[in-house]
């Protein structure tokens, strides 16, 4: 398990802390000369994890509504959208980590522009 990838830039040491840092995999910056990054290699693959996770959140989110519904019925009138925050956003936290993991793992950063290369 690596513990830092180089920096394709200034080769300085990107952590799996500075992995999280990083708000989404389509806006990463090199923490020290900042310059604008994209990982090739997984990220396809993470997308496609995506569509599946999105329509499963969306029947996970009908299931509970409908079988709360049942316990609570004042949830039939909160909104889907705050019931999968509020209740299905843990699951979410799981996957964003698992992503961050797999890409870290697994990926292959590169300069997302080769003009900001710097010598």
């Amino acid at each position: 398990m690596r513990t830092f990838i180089p920096c394709p830039n200034c080769q300085e040491a990107i952590t799996l802390d500075d992995f999280e840092d990083f708000s989404s995999p389509f806006t990463m910056k090199c923490p020290y000369c900042y310059a604008k990054l994209k990982e090739t290699k997984v990220t396809p693959l993470l997308l496609i994890g995506l569509i599946v996770a999105i329509p499963l959140l969306i029947f996970l989110t009908k299931t509970l509504i409908s079988y709360l519904s049942g316990i609570l019925p004042v949830i039939e009138k909160i909104p889907p959208y705050l019931v999968t925050l509020v209740v299905l956003y843990p699951l979410y936290v799981i996957y964003e980590r698992f992503n961050g993991l797999v890409m870290f793992n697994k990926g292959n950063l590169q300069l997302k522009n080769k003009s900001d290369k710097t010598d």
